[in-house]
């Protein structure tokens, strides 16, 4: 080693950093150089009254006291940023879950019962709506017949043949559409058909929606009218609590009292909704009661076919017609006792809330009535209540979706502290 090489390794010899063989050089050439021996002597001793300097000095008290309060101060800085990280997470999910729920209440997701609420919306009628007919085809657009028929009764009320699609039908040879009889009842039948068909028939029903601060007494006067007029309830449901209740009632009346009826229940309390409805059901139930008598006279000639049958196969052919043809005469039948029904009697449905309705306040001078504010300070807290009870509904509606990205979220982390975990290991 030479002076060069020990000057420059001089720094490495004093922090320790040289190996022993490195050392034991460095050592020896400092014992056969005398100047190099001087300056390891000087380095030496600038090392130990560096080391020395701090012996006997200590750190003034308002130091120490105001380096204390820095860290107390970071750490409750952290705490609070902590803390609103979690008051901004919770402030986010609240405003992403109302914002939710007021698309859920718009698009009507949230409507799973479909219950009137005391929002004002119209209701609408409960009447069965009636059943439509092919006229051309002689069935409805829902009810395809099992076999095809071969009459059909003109409007004159005379038979003509019809087509059989049927694969399982009989060969003509055995029985012809065409060799049918014509009964002349059928044609008097007919022509009597025509002239009641020219009596309109309608069916009606009526709505209404009404507030009363006495709801119970409403609600059994309404009860009690629809006694007295010889209807019956058919639903009567009660929701809401005292105070903010509704009932929803649907009652059938006589067809015949249904204007009393209604004239008497407009005195029961506050009407802000009402509607009266007809409809014209005469050429559904005239060509119902034309398939019918059509069906009665296939019936009896398929029967005395089926007294001169030739052989056992075209009796089941013509057994198997004979059933079908029972089967259509027993869903018509019913059908027309249900137009029946809904002649004679008219479908009310009348939703009673309680309470008055709210209705705009005029400002006069800066001032308004007690009882006006004392009311929408109430309907405001009540529809802010249903508000909140659609957000925790909408909770449970996107809690599944919810639960599905958190897990997905979590497998996504462990697979990425997985990975980065190995390649620490592979690393070290």
């Amino acid at each position: 080693m030479n002076c060069k090489e020990f000057l420059d390794r001089l720094d490495a010899y004093l922090d320790g950093e040289m190996t022993q063989p490195e050392r034991q050089a460095f050592l020896a050439h400092a014992q056969g150089c005398s100047t190099c021996r001087e300056e390891l002597r000087c380095a030496e001793a600038i090392r130990e009254a560096l080391l020395q300097m701090n012996e006997g000095l200590s750190v003034p008290l308002a130091a120490q006291a105001g380096w204390r309060n820095v860290v107390k101060q970071e750490s409750r800085r952290r705490k609070r940023r902590g803390f609103y990280r979690a008051i901004s997470a919770a402030a986010a999910a609240f405003v992403l879950l109302a914002g939710t729920t007021a698309v859920f209440r718009a698009t009507g997701v949230l409507d799973f019962d479909a219950e009137l609420s005391a929002s004002g919306v119209h209701i609408a009628t409960s009447a069965p709506r009636a059943e439509y007919y092919d006229v051309a085809q002689g069935y409805s657009a829902a009810e395809e017949p099992a076999l095809a028929r071969y009459a059909q009764i003109e409007s004159d009320g005379a038979m003509v043949a019809g087509d059989a699609e049927d694969a399982t039908a009989p060969e003509a040879s055995d029985i012809a559409p065409a060799s049918l009889p014509v009964a002349e009842e059928a044609v008097s039948e007919g022509e009597s058909g025509v002239q009641a068909q020219d009596e309109k028939l309608f069916v009606r029903s009526a709505a209404r929606e009404m507030y009363s601060e006495s709801f119970d007494t409403a609600h059994q006067s309404i009860q009690g009218l629809v006694e007295e007029y010889n209807g019956h309830i058919v639903s009567d449901a009660i929701s809401g609590q005292n105070g903010a209740r509704s009932a929803t009632i649907a009652a059938d009346v006589p067809t015949a009292e249904l204007d009393a009826f209604l004239q008497a229940l407009d005195f029961v309390s506050e009407v802000t909704y009402r509607s009266v409805n007809s409809e014209d059901i005469s050429t559904n139930y005239y060509d119902a009661q034309g398939r019918l008598e059509t069906l009665r006279l296939e019936k009896d000639r398929l029967n005395e076919l089926i007294a001169t049958a030739a052989d056992s196969e075209e009796l089941q052919a013509l057994d198997a017609q004979l059933q079908d043809v029972y089967a259509q005469i027993d869903t018509l039948e019913s059908k027309l006792r249900n137009f029946d029904s809904q002649l004679e009697y008219a479908r009310v449905d009348i939703v009673l809330h309680e309470g008055a309705q709210l209705k705009a306040t005029a400002i006069t001078g800066g001032t308004t009535t007690g009882g006006s504010a004392s009311q929408g300070l109430r309907r405001s807290l009540e529809s802010l209540g249903a508000f909140f009870h659609d957000m925790g509904v909408s909770l449970a509606v996107i809690a599944p979706y919810a639960g599905i990205a958190v897990a997905a979220v979590l497998i996504v982390a462990l697979i990425w502290a997985g990975i980065s975990f190995i390649n620490r290991r592979r690393h070290d």
